[in-house]
């Protein structure tokens, strides 16, 4: 099929116009001499004319872009009606300063005239007026059926509809694949690093845009790399396109308008290792998991904790769910029974995170009282109580914020405190290596994630700069990049791409990749 080139004219006309570029509009009307003529409704349009609402009739034809030729009876039989109402003003702004009555004075003087010595008459007689030519309700009728005949109604967005039902197509074609960042000005799909290489963030990939009474309060990485799911501060946890940040409609829940719900903020999340389910703990101490197909609930555990649940995590097996609070306590949930199976206590403040090691024999948290402790899982007991800024006792502990294994090496967690430091610890409870920010660059870090491949770990510092260390040698990387212009609140990497997430309290997670 041969699209003409006047339809794409008028389709760009159509979207100038929803956009308010006047200026262009006119413009391309005046070189292509094509309008859309279009108004919003024709039948309120021409009812609008019959019952003498000027101001909306007015307002459409400027709208619909009409030649001004073809709106002289129109602007001469508003004049008319102006005059009879002695509503002078406006009848001679609409005589003298509109281009239709322009064409009029110098196509048809005399008609023009007759208009003019109307407007200095202190009696008008309609009868008299209209002589010849039908009263004044038939006049509307008249002029009414003319317009009507040259305009029409278009559903709005027509552009930018085909577009996206051109790229869907083509989606189905499998000329573009689903689920990644597609070029539309240049045809091609936006290149990410593979999975073979870590590389640190370059470029802004896309952002999730929050309402503006809303904004994240955790987020995490699907296993297949293809969701970002965050849990907002009202309660709602949400999926999102991890190429274009866009929300996850394929998900019939989220395209019907469903949502998964906590009755209070989500503090954390996380995914299954199958990807099958998402679990979710809220600021009230409650622990909810859901089917990631169908938003379905899986299972609820509605006393997890006293206070603010901060993490949590599956086990391997994805029979279990490790979660740590604000209480200062780690417990197992056993997600088929519903049940607390363990609780580990020893940490003198809140938990910041906890994980399974990849066996499961041990258990690894994090906490605000500045100590790192490695439990034996299954009897609860804690094996070693390390504190990575030992150098510091005596002086204000920086509390740690997170321990997470490095991938390849299951007997080693990159942990990062409150501080300019990062720590390599091993399950023997050993500091292995650590490396810091060069001096002056960071005050202390916020939060701090593995690239898929373990080669780099990647933390923002609270200037919300990234910095970028070997993970071998501990050499940061020379340049930083802002990744945010408010503080940053937590991170995570994609588990196979070189692309990262970033939250705060700000109604926008900037997605940055390689």
């Amino acid at each position: 099929m041969d699209v003409e080139s006047a339809t794409v004219v008028r389709l760009i006309e159509q979207f100038l116009k929803e956009h308010n570029l006047q200026k262009t509009l006119e413009t391309l009307k005046s070189e292509s001499g094509i309008s859309i003529n279009t108004v919003d409704n024709v039948s309120t349009f021409k009812n609008d004319i019959i019952k003498g609402k000027w101001e909306s009739v007015l307002a459409s034809v400027e709208q619909a872009g009409i030649a001004q030729g073809k709106l002289v009876d129109l602007y001469e039989h508003i004049i008319i009606e102006l005059v009879e109402l002695r509503d002078m003003g406006p009848a001679r702004a609409l005589l003298r300063q509109t281009e239709p009555m322009e064409i009029m004075r110098t196509s048809q003087p005399d008609r023009y005239l007759k208009l003019e010595q109307l407007l200095s008459r202190t009696t008008l007689d309609l009868n008299d007026v209209f002589r010849g030519r039908g009263t004044k309700e038939s006049r509307r009728l008249e002029i009414a059926d003319s317009l009507a005949n040259i305009v029409s109604t278009v559903p709005p967005s027509r552009l930018l509809t085909l577009l996206g039902h051109s790229i869907q197509w083509q989606k189905q074609q499998g000329i573009i694949p689903d689920g990644v960042p597609y070029d539309l000005f240049y045809g091609k799909v936006q290149e990410i690093v593979s999975s073979s290489e870590d590389r640190p963030p370059t470029r802004l990939l896309a952002t999730i845009k929050f309402p503006k009474s809303e904004h994240p309060g955790s987020l995490a990485f699907s296993p297949s790399g293809e969701y970002i799911a965050t849990g907002s501060v009202g309660g709602f946890i949400e999926f999102w396109s991890a190429m274009t940040g866009k929300i996850a409609d394929e998900l019939d829940f989220q395209a019907k308008g469903s949502l998964m719900m906590m009755e209070d903020a989500v503090a954390s999340l996380a995914f299954s290792h199958s990807g099958d389910l998402v679990c979710a703990g809220a600021s009230d101490g409650k622990i909810k998991a859901w089917k990631v197909k169908s938003g379905s609930t899986a299972k609820r555990f509605p006393a997890a904790h006293a206070q603010r649940v901060s993490s949590v995590a599956f086990s391997r097996d994805d029979t279990q769910i490790l979660s740590g609070s604000a209480d200062g306590v780690i417990r197992i949930h056993g997600l088929k029974s519903g049940n607390m199976l363990r609780e580990f206590r020893g940490h003198t403040a809140g938990i910041t995170s906890a994980v399974f090691t990849e066996d499961m024999s041990r258990v690894v948290s994090t906490s605000d009282d500045g100590s790192l402790r490695i439990w034996e899982s299954g009897s609860a007991e804690c094996l070693y109580a390390v504190l990575p800024d030992s150098d510091k006792v005596g002086l204000s502990m920086p509390g740690i914020l997170s321990a997470q294994a490095i991938p390849g090496r299951p007997t080693e967690f990159i942990v990062c405190t409150k501080s300019p430091t990062i720590y390599v610890v091993g399950i023997d409870g050993q500091v292995k290596r650590s490396f810091s920010a060069k001096q002056g660059t960071c005050n202390e870090f916020l939060a701090a994630a593995i690239m898929p491949q373990g080669k780099l770990v990647l933390a923002v510092s609270d200037t919300s700069a990234l910095h970028c260390f070997d993970i071998e040698s501990g050499v940061p990387q020379d340049s930083t990049l802002k990744v945010a212009d408010v503080e940053i609140f937590g991170m995570a990497c994609h588990p196979s791409l070189s692309i990262v997430a970033f939250f705060s309290n700000d109604r926008r997670v900037p997605i940055w990749a390689s």
